[in-house]
This record gives structure tokens, sequence and C-alpha cells, in this order.
């Protein structure tokens, strides 16, 4: 499978992380109220890993064959890594392909002409690039946060590359566990 068609539906403990997964480019399902039965049918029906921190979910997956990644860890690199390991995603922006962080709608780039009027002016005067969500309208740019959207990135590749490195001499399973 192409790591860009890998897509995700993320439990109700997880929000923060959806966003992560969409900003990478990744269709990642989520909502704060759907229900295990709802995640179950709908990673079924359109072939989603399914991202959770419970632990009977991950089971309930697992023996009616889906894919399934439980989260023990708390940190957000760890996660990431994981998930990358797991997966195959790449841990890093393609501009040309990244999702609104909020509803997971494709981002398009538009001109900066197009968003005169919908940014800060200081924004506007400082940046050339920006995306827009066709869904929200939101706007978005590389801005002071992208510092630590990279430091986050940065951090989760060096782990999933520790990682894969312990996997090879045995020191650790797939899994993550000694």
């Amino acid at each position: 499978m192409d790591n860009n068609d890998v897509k995700f539906i993320v439990d109700n403990m997880l929000g923060s992380l959806s966003r992560w997964l969409r900003i990478l480019g990744y269709d990642t399902l989520y909502h704060k109220d759907f229900e295990d039965w709802k995640i179950l049918q709908i990673a079924e029906e359109e072939n989603r890993y399914i991202v959770t921190r419970d632990r009977g979910l991950h089971r309930r997956a697992l023996n009616k064959g889906l894919k399934s990644i439980y989260l023990w860890m708390d940190e957000l690199e760890e996660r990431l890594s994981f998930i990358a390991l797991n997966t195959g995603i790449k841990l890093s922006v393609d501009f040309n392909n990244t999702r609104c962080p909020e509803d997971n709608t494709p981002l398009r780039k538009v001109s900066r002409q197009n968003v005169k009027d919908r940014v800060p002016e200081k924004v506007y005067r400082l940046h050339e690039d920006f995306w827009e969500c066709p869904r929200c309208g939101k706007v978005y740019w590389i801005g002071r946060h992208w510092r630590m959207i990279e430091k986050v990135l940065e951090t989760a590749r060096r782990i999933l590359e520790e990682n894969r490195v312990n996997i090879k001499k045995g020191i650790v399973d797939a899994t993550g566990s000694p």
C-alpha cells in the first residue's frame, strides 16, 4: 500500500493526534462522540487503521481482522514514531498534500491576493505562501509555530530510527515491547 493511501480513524482520547496526522497529509477521521461500534464499522468499511488508547477497542478490532494500533505511550513524538513504524507513514509535511487540521479536507494553495483581507496585515506582509481549506475557509501559512512542528517531527523521526535499530538488534519487537 502506498503510504499516501494510509487512512486512520482515531478514538476520542486522541483528538490532538488526529490533527497531527492530518497536517502530515493523512486522511484521519475523528469525532469526540464516535462510539466504539461506529469506529469498528467505519474502519472495516473504509479500510482504516484504528488508532486508540482503549485496549478493549484494540482487541475487538484485531479479533475482527482490522488494522489497529494501540498507543500506551503519552508523548506525542513517541506516538507519531510508533504509528510510522507500524504503517510506514512519512513523518514530514508535504505542502502539496496536507489536510485541514480541523475538518480533514485537503488544503489547496491559494494566492496571496486571495487571502489579503482574511489574514492579519503583518502576516500578509511577511508571508508569500498560503493554503486554504475549501470546506471551512480557514487560511494557513508557515508561521512561528512551524519551528515547534518541525522540532516534534524531528524528534519523532529520531525515535523511529532508534526503534528500527533496536528491532534489528532484537532488543524490542515491532510493538515496542522489550
